[in-house]
């Protein structure tokens, strides 16, 4: 990590809180884009955005980590009290880490989080705000899984990882304080296409009680007219996100794998499902196409739309006043998803 890096990343912030007043003369985006009202500080973060010309997928795999990981620890506030603490995963051929994050007067329901960050960058750690926020407002248990990464790991390791903890947490329920039968599942981005994953993978004996698919890559074959339409300037660009899945899934034709792209699946795992969308997000049309997937398969789905705002919300909630209220929604329509 540079410290030009720190130093941009830190400036964003502050110029972020500026007054109102300020904001309004520096804002350079409309207050509306491709019919959805953007709030102020929305427009400031798209404004500073469209000066930024570095391509993250141009850097190396350990720069874009490291970026990444300070991008989203600074720009998520600092979590809600809970006790946090890591488990260790023995499964066949490796040990995994879990982040445990457990509020005051949980109950006997866990989650099973799996972070975003393209299949190839993202931690466990960096989501201890949203984690918390969740846990506290659902009161549950929530395990933030640390799976292996692309390169070094690519496709189908991930999923491997994630299908493998849910079946361990599942045998230790009961030594982890949770119901087998109140588990559920959840992540944004990749981890929203490993949520579906494992969803659609599982037998039926074994399935979550919920699934949370926050702004979830389903298709890495077709290119929707989202990855265009905000494919630079809202803060995934679509150079990224086809570097992010030629580097998980170097062999094209596996990308037509439902493992790989969950859309292409032939059956659908019957999980009461909660889709959370930005409207600004290149990856949008591919979450609402899942979503109708799963509709005319039958599947409970609650969408929570957020209009005018951008990929990546859940680690935005401290510079993002609209994030926060997202992220509120998100985790009321997860209670009531919740069977």
């Amino acid at each position: 990590m540079s410290l030009v890096d720190r130093v941009r990343v830190q400036a964003l912030v502050a110029a972020m809180e500026a007054p109102d007043a300020l904001a309004r003369r520096m804002v350079r985006v409309p207050e509306e884009i491709e019919g959805q009202p953007v709030d102020l500080r929305t427009r400031l973060f798209l404004t500073f955005l469209k000066l930024d010309h570095q391509d993250p997928h141009a850097l190396s795999v350990g720069a874009q980590r490291a970026l990444i990981d300070l991008a989203e620890r600074t720009f998520a506030p600092t979590p809600e009290p809970a006790e946090r603490g890591y488990l260790e995963v023995p499964l066949a051929g490796r040990t995994l880490r879990l982040r445990s994050t457990v509020p005051p007067g949980a109950g006997r329901r866990g989650f099973l989080y799996l972070h975003g960050g393209g299949f190839c960058t993202g931690n466990a750690e960096a989501y201890d705000a949203f984690c918390a926020r969740l846990a506290r407002r659902v009161g549950c248990r929530v395990w933030a899984l640390d799976y292996r990464l692309a390169p070094e790991h690519p496709f189908p390791a991930a999923v491997d990882d994630v299908v493998d903890t849910w079946r361990w947490l599942r045998a230790n329920a009961d030594t982890l304080g949770v119901d087998a039968a109140s588990l559920g599942v959840g992540g944004d981005s990749a981890g929203g296409n490993l949520s579906a994953v494992l969803c659609n993978t599982l037998g039926a004996d074994e399935l979550p009680a919920v699934q949370v698919l926050l702004y979830p890559g389903t298709d890495m074959v077709h290119e929707r007219p989202s990855r265009h339409t905000f494919g630079q300037g809202y803060y995934m660009s679509n150079a990224h996100v086809r570097w992010f899945y030629e580097t998980y899934v170097p062999d094209a034709a596996l990308r037509l794998d439902p493992r790989a792209s969950p859309i292409y699946a032939a059956r659908l795992g019957h999980v009461p499902a909660v889709l959370a969308l930005a409207g600004l997000d290149t990856l949008v049309d591919e979450g609402r196409a899942y979503g109708a997937r799963l509709e005319a398969a039958g599947v409970p789905v609650e969408t929570v739309f957020v209009p005018g705002m951008v990929h990546g919300f859940v680690n935005l909630f401290r510079i993002l006043p609209a994030a926060a209220g997202a992220v509120d929604a998100v985790c009321a329509a997860v209670e009531r998803s919740w069977r």
